[in-house]
């Protein structure tokens, strides 16, 4: 017991120690972003100066990592070395995120949003929905709408959660996701909170909603779109 107790406290100490190193985004790394931000006045500045000490001391574990297997160390130092290379992934997606926060930071939805939306009828089944709209337009996702009134939304994650050979008698209306359920944003919402919720929520796209109609669809490819144009454009 006393054996075990001592092996766990070793473990927590030394993952308590990596944790601190000044490495973004490690608890060290976000102190020192937190003293550069200070130092600077830029966010965006600090956390690159941040995040490149955190590459710099992944490429140090990477190559102990590679001295140790030289070493004869195989496993050690294959260790040391993903965890290297974990740490700058993270330290480069962390800074890659904040870049995309702040560049979405202020605009609103409706700068960005795909206003025309196609509509399928509830009663459609999917080889039809497949054949007849998907494979013509390129269309991830539909509105399902009986007349006036909206019902939900299709995506192609939808579609493929049943098997093909169900296509010709499973219906829209069967799988599609209800409006009500849906997860909304408002035209006039900041754009970075629209990122936010398509990476927690795991989604594509997201209904936009005035009152109870959907004007439009935002998506991860609209983001991404609105973000290349404004880089090319230099703003």
């Amino acid at each position: 017991m006393i054996a075990v107790s001592f092996w766990l406290g070793s473990i927590n100490l030394v993952l308590g120690v990596f944790n601190l190193l000044p490495g973004f985004p490690l608890d060290g790394g976000l102190v020192l972003r937190s003293i550069l931000w200070w130092l600077s006045g830029n966010l965006r500045r600090a956390t690159k100066w941040a995040s490149n000490a955190g590459r710099g001391i992944s490429f140090l574990f990477i190559l102990g990592g590679i001295w140790l297997i030289f070493s004869g160390l195989w496993f050690s130092g294959l260790w040391l070395a993903f965890i290297g290379w974990f740490l700058g992934n993270a330290a480069v997606g962390s800074y890659r995120q904040l870049t995309l926060q702040q560049m979405l930071q202020g605009h609103a939805v409706s700068e960005a949003m795909t206003r025309d939306c196609l509509t399928v009828p509830p009663d459609l089944t999917l080889d039809r929905l497949v054949n007849e709209y998907i494979l013509p337009s390129g269309y991830h996702y539909f509105v399902v709408a009986s007349e006036s009134h909206i019902q939900g939304l299709i995506t192609l994650k939808n579609i493929r959660a049943v098997p093909q050979k169900m296509w010709a008698t499973k219906k829209v209306t069967e799988i599609m996701a209800p409006f009500k359920k849906l997860k909304q944003v408002r035209p006039d919402e900041d754009l970075a909170s629209v990122m936010s919720i398509l990476s927690q929520e795991e989604i594509n796209q997201l209904p936009v909603v005035e009152g109870d109609n959907i004007v439009g669809i935002i998506s991860r490819e609209n983001l991404l779109a609105f973000i290349n144009i404004r880089d090319k454009l230099g703003m």
